[in-house]
Parts: structure tokens; C-alpha cells; sequence
């Protein structure tokens, strides 16, 4: 199976963006508990999409 990349460069940023905004709301707890917990797993999925861009 050959994976291909579908992801541009302007969405790679944007979903980046997204990730560093959530990570802020969470580190400046505006974001606490288990929405705290699910921002952060949010953001490492957009993370890891932004990085290998599929």
C-alpha cells in the first residue's frame, strides 16, 4: 500500500496553529480537567497530521 501525502503546506501550518492554541489555552488553564485532557490529545492529533502531513 503506498501512502500519499494530502496535506498542503497551508494546511499543515493551520493545523500546527490550531495545536500551539490549544496547548496555550491548557498551559494558561483556561482549559482545566478532562477538557484539559482532550485538548491535549486533540492537539498531539493535529500535531502528528501537521508533521507527516496525511
Amino acid at each position: 500500500m503506498d501512502w500519499q501525502r494530502n496535506l498542503g503546506s497551508i494546511d499543515r501550518i493551520v493545523r500546527t496553529v490550531i495545536g500551539l492554541l490549544i496547548i496555550g489555552l491548557v498551559l494558561l488553564k483556561v482549559l482545566t480537567g478532562i477538557w484539559a485532557v482532550l485538548a491535549v490529545l486533540f492537539a498531539v492529533v493535529q500535531f502528528a497530521e501537521a508533521l507527516f502531513a496525511y
